[in-house]
This record gives C-alpha cells, sequence and structure tokens, in this order.
C-alpha cells in the first residue's frame, strides 16, 4: 500500500495522547458507611471490573476511528510499483492515405474522436503531425486541436517523426506514454527504426476495411499538331477489378469529354481526350471512387499557342518562308552579315541554309542558343568547308562530318514512329515519287535518329537529341543543282513539324511537397515581385528575375490542389495547376509488430481504444481512502453502541 500525502501518517503519534490519558487517570473513591459490608465488597468489584473493559473498549475504537481517518486524508493507494508516466505524447498520421475507410468511416476521423474520447482524464499532452507539433495541451485545447487538423499533402519519412519525439522527450527528463496511430504505409518507412526503452510506446496500426483504390496517376501530351491536342491520362488500379469507371474531362466548370475505362486487378490503364489546340485549356480530369478522394482529380494547364520565332540564315530562303505562315510562325529571313546575334535568344529555331562560312562567333552562339533549349536544323552546301562544319560538330558534340560521295541515291525510306512524324500520314506509305540528290555528305553522329533514309540505308535526315534541344541535319544540299526535295511531298511535313515541336510546351501541372521551377515571361523592375493567389492563400515564391523573365520556385506552397494564378500589379500573367503527391495510394503497409520488434516497453493493438485501455491497466492505482473513511464512520457507530448499551 502507498500514500499520495504520506506526511499526514505523522498524526498517528497524536494518537499517544488518549492512551496516555486512559493509563493515568487517577479517580478517588468516596467511602460510604454500611452495616453489612460483606455483600457490597462483592457488588462493588464486579461493577470495577465491567468499567474497565467499557473504558478499554472504547478507547480501542476511538483510537481506530482517529488511525482511519488520518490514514484517509493521506490517501493511501495499491498500484503498480514502477513509476507512472507524467506526460502523454500522441503522434497522430494526417497524411491522405488515413482516407482510407475502416469498419467506422475514414481511419483519420474516427482516429480524432477515439482520442477526445480516451483523453479526457489525462494532462500535459503532446500532440505530434505530419506538419506540425502541439505542446502541453490541455483537454480543451486537444479537442480544438484534433478537429482543426487537415490532411497534409507531403509526403513524411516516419523516421523523422519519432527523431523529433524523441529528441522533446529527452530534454523534458520524464518518463512518457507514447501513441503512435497511423495505418504504417511502406513508403514511409525506408527501413527498421529502433524505439528506446526509457518510454512506454503503444502503436496502433489502423486498417483499412477493404485494401482497394482507383486513382488519376499522371497526365501528359501524347501527340499535337497545329489543330489539336491529344491528352493521355493514366489512370491506375489497386485491389480487386472494376468496371466502367467514369472519367470526365472540364475546361474550368465546363464538361470537354467523357469516357470509362475497365480495369482488372492491380492494372493500369490509359485514356485520351481530344482538346483544340488553338485555345487556353483549363482542365480537369476527374473519376469517381469511393475510396481515397485525394487522388480522383488531376488539375492541369494548356497555354494558348503563341507564334514561333523562326530564324533562317543563308542567302536562298524563299522555300522556307513559303512553309513558315505569319498566322503561326514569326519568321525571320537573314544573311550571315546581317544577321543581328541579339535576337536569338527569343528564337526557337534556328536554320543554317547552306552557309559557306561558319564564323567563331556564329559557333559560340549557336551552342550557348542550344544550351538554353533552342532547336537547330543544319542544311550543308553543295562544297561545304568540312572544316568548319566539323568545328561546329565538335563543339556542339554531336559527332563529325566526312568527306562528300557524289552518288545519285534515292530517298526510299520514312521512319513513320518517328516523333516527328506522328500524325504525318494516316497510313504508312511504300510508293510514292522518291526525292533524289547527287551527293550527300556521310557522318558519324552521337545519339541520332533517322527521319528519312537513302535507299543504301544511311540517313538522309537525322535528329540529335542534345540534353535541352534537338538538332536536325540534312546530310546532302537541298539546291536545285543537287536535288529536287524542295519539290517533294515530304518537305513540307518536315520542316513544318521542325517549327512547330522547336517550342517546349509548359508543363501541364506542378506537384505539391516537390521543388518546382516555374517561368513567366514578364520584365519586372528592381523591388517588384509576383504574388501566387488562390482562394485559400496569397503568397509571394521564391523568385530570381532575369531582363526577360521571371523563374518561381515553390514547394509545399501552395498546400491544397487545383488553380493558383500568378499576379502582377493585378494582372494575371498564368495559370498554375497544383496536385497532390501520388505516391499515397500505394496502399501497401508494413507489419508493424515485425518492424518494431518485440520489446517489453512496447504494445501492439488495432484499436485506439485498447491502446488507452492498455495504459491505463498498465498503471492502473486503487484508492483506498474511501475504505478508511467507511471504516472511521463503522467505529463511531460502535463508540455509540457502547456509550449507549453497555452497562456498567
Amino acid at each position: 500500500m502507498q500514500f499520495k500525502h504520506p506526511e499526514i501518517l505523522y498524526a498517528l503519534f497524536l494518537l499517544l495522547i488518549p492512551i496516555l490519558i486512559h493509563l493515568f487517570q487517577l479517580r478517588r473513591f468516596q467511602k460510604v458507611a454500611f452495616t453489612n459490608v460483606n455483600f457490597l465488597k462483592e457488588l462493588e468489584l464486579q461493577t470495577r471490573k465491567s468499567s474497565k473493559l467499557k473504558k478499554f473498549l472504547i478507547l480501542c475504537t476511538r483510537l481506530l476511528l482517529f488511525s482511519s481517518l488520518i490514514i484517509a486524508f493521506a490517501q493511501p493507494y495499491i498500484g503498480n510499483k514502477s513509476k507512472k508516466p507524467i506526460n502523454t505524447t500522441i503522434y497522430l498520421d494526417n497524411s491522405y492515405s488515413m482516407q482510407a475507410k475502416g469498419k467506422e468511416g475514414e481511419l483519420f476521423k474516427r482516429a480524432v474522436q477515439n482520442i477526445i474520447e480516451e483523453t479526457s482524464t489525462l494532462e500535459n499532452i503532446s500532440l505530434y503531425t505530419n506538419n506540425n507539433v502541439y505542446q502541453d495541451l490541455s483537454i480543451k485545447d486537444l479537442k480544438n486541436t484534433l478537429l482543426s487538423i487537415e490532411y497534409h499533402p507531403v509526403k513524411t519519412d516516419l523516421k523523422s517523426i519519432l527523431f523529433k519525439i524523441e529528441n522533446n522527450l529527452n530534454k523534458n527528463n520524464t518518463l512518457n506514454n507514447v501513441f503512435l496511430m497511423s495505418d504504417f504505409q511502406n513508403i514511409n518507412l525506408d527501413r527498421k527504426m529502433t524505439l528506446d526503452s526509457l518510454n512506454n510506446y503503444y502503436i496502433t496500426q489502423l486498417s483499412p476495411s477493404k485494401v482497394s483504390n482507383v486513382n488519376i496517376d499522371s497526365a501528359y501530351i501524347s501527340q499535337q499538331n497545329n489543330e489539336s491536342i491529344q491528352l493521355t491520362t493514366i489512370v491506375k488500379n489497386s485491389g480487386d477489378p472494376k468496371n466502367n469507371i467514369s472519367i470526365s474531362l472540364y475546361n474550368k466548370n465546363l464538361l470537354a469529354g467523357k469516357s470509362s475505362v475497365n480495369l482488372p486487378s492491380n492494372s493500369t490503364e490509359k485514356v485520351t481526350f481530344n482538346i483544340p489546340a488553338t485555345q487556353t485549356f483549363t482542365g480537369k480530369i476527374k473519376l469517381e471512387d469511393n475510396s481515397l478522394s485525394f487522388d480522383n482529380d488531376l488539375y492541369f494547364t494548356i497555354d494558348k499557342p503563341k507564334k514561333i520565332n523562326i530564324t533562317a540564315i543563308g542567302v536562298d530562303n524563299l522555300f522556307i518562308s513559303k512553309i513558315y505562315t505569319k498566322d503561326e510562325f514569326q519568321f525571320t529571313s537573314t544573311t550571315l552579315n546581317n544577321l543581328d546575334y541579339n535576337t536569338l535568344n527569343t528564337q526557337h529555331l534556328l536554320i543554317l541554309n547552306e552557309l559557306e562560312n561558319i564564323t567563331l562567333s556564329l559557333i559560340n552562339t549557336i551552342k550557348d542558343f542550344i544550351e538554353k533549349g533552342g532547336n537547330l536544323v543544319i542544311i550543308p552546301p553543295a562544297n561545304a568547308t568540312l572544316n568548319l562544319y566539323n568545328s561546329l560538330f565538335k563543339n556542339l558534340r554531336i559527332g563529325n562530318i566526312f568527306n562528300k560521295l557524289d552518288t545519285e541515291l534515292s530517298v526510299t525510306t520514312i521512319n513513320f514512329s518517328h516523333p516527328l512524324l506522328k500524325g504525318v500520314f494516316e497510313k504508312q506509305i511504300k510508293n510514292f515519287q522518291y526525292p533524289t540528290v547527287k551527293s550527300y555528305y556521310p557522318t558519324n553522329l552521337k545519339r541520332s535518329s533517322a527521319i528519312l533514309n537513302f535507299e543504301n540505308g544511311k540517313k538522309f535526315i537525322s535528329q540529335i537529341s542534345t540534353d535541352t534541344g534537338k538538332i536536325y541535319w540534312i546530310s546532302a544540299s537541298l539546291a536545285t543543282e543537287n536535288s529536287n526535295f524542295k519539290n517533294s511531298p515530304l518537305i513540307v511535313p518536315i520542316f513544318y513539324n521542325f517549327g512547330l515541336y522547336s517550342t517546349h510546351p509548359s508543363q501541364l501541372y506542378y506537384t505539391i511537397g516537390n521543388t518546382n521551377t516555374i517561368e513567366v515571361n514578364e520584365q519586372l523592375k528592381k523591388d517588384e515581385v509576383i504574388h501566387l493567389s488562390n482562394e485559400d492563400s496569397d503568397f509571394i515564391p521564391l523568385q530570381q528575375i532575369t531582363s526577360d523573365k521571371v523563374t518561381l520556385t515553390t514547394e509545399e506552397n501552395p498546400n491544397k490542389s487545383g488553380f493558383t494564378q500568378a499576379i502582377y500589379k493585378g494582372k494575371t500573367l498564368k495559370n498554375i495547376a497544383y496536385n497532390y503527391q501520388r505516391e499515397e495510394n500505394d496502399l501497401s503497409y508494413i507489419d508493424a509488430e515485425l518492424f518494431f520488434g518485440e520489446k517489453s516497453n512496447i504494445t501492439y493493438t488495432n484499436t485506439i481504444n485498447k491502446a488507452f485501455t492498455s495504459s491505463y491497466n498498465t498503471h492502473k492505482t486503487n484508492n483506498l481512502w474511501k475504505w478508511f473513511l467507511a471504516l472511521a464512520f463503522v467505529f463511531l457507530v460502535i463508540e455509540i453502541l457502547l456509550l449507549k448499551f453497555l452497562k456498567t
């Protein structure tokens, strides 16, 4: 038996006072004269004996009465011999995977209600979530905090959470009950972790009643031309087969397309939509699924196409100018002597049309142009100076050119699967009017793919991929004296697509939690900034200002999926789409008991109620003060009965 207030037990020494009074109490008896004393002596002895017994019994009951009262005020109890934890620490996983449905609804919302119910008698509570820490909460504050917590969109490593908890516990230097409540997804646990042996851990793994989820994983532009864009959406199914899953495409709030898909168990399917290429598209792809809801929507934006800037450097650029019309392209024709180098930074495509001379300044300019994402078309003259062209190739690190071969060849092979020719031909053509060349330049190119081939298998037109752009090499002069390719029906779609694919379409969407870099074409003055604003927030992101554009960098803000506007002086410069990370839809979980291991200070449960019940039972105390108070009352009643009914 232990006491909450053992210092009160010193009052038991006061019980010596009535004992001393009883032992040393002196009473004088008066003598009474009587004729026959024999009979009276016997009666007198009997009276003294009964009187002593009565007084002794009353003394005992009073001593027991006061002893019981003193012990009751000292608050005795029987409990666990181990030291009782002073503080309670709770980690509640608020990741989007906790939207999964359990037997009593969403795992996260049910967990919040259970914590509120089970912590009504606790004090000094610290609450940890994936994005916040709340220290020393009262019961009222804990309830308000729990009800205000929202899902956190960024994947959080559980190890960092536990490190933060243990670090704070060590600072307090107290014994704690630590409750870990999560579904324990595999993606948040890279390797096994060891929990300390000083605190008591109660690990509750919350499991959905059914592991199943259908989600929109991603979207991308799979094909485009001057009239339409083909948007491909990847849909994933984690769980049982699903049939006729409805998928809708919206432009702002207007329904722009609808489709359905059948998904076998644990499969991935593609759904395509066609979008007009002539307008801005503020899109949302939506599907219906009753499991996790955060990944049922995917937002994206496609900007209205702007005119593509193309510059052709050469003497005879007439045939090129006829291909790049004013409604889609901003075409500039110039000779090398009249070239304005300052304008090349704004160009998307640069065409070197049979240049006899390539200067060092032009080589350096082209190299810088390619590194910044520009595209290049190289057409050699009939009598090219190889050392100049090889110098250009060397600086661009794309290979080298060999001596011209004076051999007449026909262009007989079209690579229909090449990305440049997608959508150009309705069907593969085998018999067509073959263009011919009288001479060509063999090459040894790096990272190249063939667009058109000669009859001997050598490449006529090649695409060379660089880290930032594309270079197209035409191995023969297109002058009328050397080739009739200008009269071929192939020249228009090939050169047109050189220009069309020279721009880099803006990114469809960005992911919350990733480091996102967004370019906005706007010239800002000193101390001017761009705001990012949506319905829930308005903030100034990290931004880098250059002469012709601003580069914005975002990570965890905004924290909700949807559309955000880049605003400058009240004007919307750009619509930006943000989506949640998709890792949370991987519904695979660890076995918490195997992961953390068996230890005497770790208790595993599958419900929050059981976790708190186990904690209470471990440190349960039986208070005995009520029993001693009742015992004092019993002794009081006994004393009253002794005084009333025991005759002396």
